[in-house]
């Protein structure tokens, strides 16, 4: 029986070490040739909030547990009922937190002694028609509420805002490489890489906060409210290739 061995041409095999090699050095010259410049572009947009957010509170004390329970539950069932017949939807109110701590006091020889307990409920209002606003916050307060935050104007679809900004960003981004490229006396070229960067959202104003007072019946005006206006920024990163 003849064996035969076949021995690969050495030439050939030696061509295809050298292969990928050449490709990627050309490819890092061609890389290496192209030039490029890279901008960034800003966009802000004012947002109109159609939204504002209330944290109600009401807060007791006393020496049982059970009577300060009881007074916590009547008096937040009154808060709820009275901003539901502001027309609150239900979806529109939620529980934020449920508190029940002791209340503790120390003696001379820093011993405690628990002389009580502190009971909170809280509960968030979103109020979309923002002209009820100011009288929610008399409503909730006359009804038992004990401390209100807010209101916190925000924007309920942002996302909006959020295309708008980038879009503008964009803009602003090929207006500042168009006249690089000019006063440099090239031309822009397709788009090598885009990146946008951090969306800034609405920051709404700084909440106030109202320690709950019942008002005298012949004073039910509502609270005043200012909604005004906020401002949301985009920024874009954008490479060009130049010819």
């Amino acid at each position: 029986m003849k064996i035969f061995h076949t021995i690969p041409s050495v030439p050939l095999a030696l061509s295809l070490l050298v292969f990928p090699v050449v490709l990627q050095a050309a490819s890092d010259g061609a890389k290496e040739n192209t030039r490029t410049i890279t901008v960034q572009g800003q966009g802000r947009v004012q947002a109109v909030p159609d939204m504002a957010t209330l944290s109600v509170e009401v807060s007791q004390e006393a020496e049982d547990l059970d009577p300060v329970m009881t007074r916590v539950r009547r008096d937040m069932g009154k808060v709820i009922e009275a901003v539901k017949a502001q027309g609150i939807e239900d979806k529109d109110v939620q529980t934020e937190l449920f508190n029940v701590r002791p209340k503790w006091e120390y003696d001379k020889h820093a011993n405690p002694r628990r002389v009580g307990y502190v009971v909170t409920n809280r509960v968030t209002v979103k109020v979309r028609d923002l002209e009820k606003v100011g009288k929610v916050l008399t409503v909730v307060t006359n009804a038992g509420a004990t401390s209100v935050n807010g209101p916190d104007f925000n924007v309920d679809n942002p996302q909006t805002y959020e295309r708008k900004a980038l879009a503008q960003a964009f803009e602003d981004a090929r207006s500042k490489a168009t006249a690089l490229a000019d006063a440099a006396g090239v031309h822009l070229g397709q788009i090598v890489s885009m990146t946008p960067g951090v969306i800034n959202g609405p920051v709404p104003p700084r909440p106030f906060m109202m320690r709950a007072m019942a008002m005298p019946a012949d004073a039910q005006a509502q609270e005043p409210v200012a909604v005004g206006e906020q401002t949301m920024s985009a920024t874009v990163t954008v490479v060009y290739s130049l010819q």
